[in-house]
């Protein structure tokens, strides 16, 4: 049941990621080309659309598009990326709404999308580290007491025994 349910939450969190970074860079896009002029003659601090093309391009469309190629590649750190670009994602439209105005409805669904973001990773994690903990049944790794592989340690805990070692006129087990 609990596979299942990181299964899912692993997809809903691959096309929230790949919708995200779509729609960041179309926005990178409308910056360049000159499509949002009006919004960005609105923008405090803010001479032309090429800096608010870069932060969004640096801020949503990579993390989300490094996040996606992670969870694809099944990376171990997917999960986590998947929390926090939903993370970045949400505080990045709070921190813009003040500055665009509360009336965009693309700012409230992207506001949705990443706490849907939030909510899926959370979900992922959590079923990912459900079933981690060692159960009775399991192989239980090495010791690191041998050292890394190849010391001097490593080959005479684990290796043949050695011909110096072996008394004179014995014969090898």
């Amino acid at each position: 049941m609990m596979a299942r349910e990181g299964a899912a939450a692993r997809r809903w969190s691959l096309v929230l990621e790949g919708v995200t970074a779509a729609g960041a860079v179309a926005g990178v896009q409308g910056f360049v080309s000159g499509q949002f002029e009006p919004l960005v003659a609105q923008l405090p601090f803010v001479d032309g659309p090429m800096l608010p093309a870069a932060a969004l391009a640096s801020c949503v469309a990579v993390p989300q598009a490094v996040a996606l190629v992670l969870g694809l590649r099944r990376s171990p750190r997917a999960s986590h990326a998947a929390l926090g670009v939903g993370l970045v994602l949400t505080g990045w439209v709070l921190v813009q709404l003040p500055m665009i105005g509360w009336g965009s409805p693309v700012q409230w669904v992207f506001f949705a999308v990443g706490l849907a973001e939030v909510a899926a990773a959370g979900r992922w994690l959590g079923s990912a580290t459900a079933g981690s903990a060692w159960r009775p049944g399991r192989r239980r790794e090495r010791s690191l007491r041998a050292g890394p592989v190849g010391s001097p340690a490593r080959r005479r805990s684990w290796g043949p025994a050695r011909a110096t070692t072996a008394r004179a006129g014995a014969t090898p087990r």
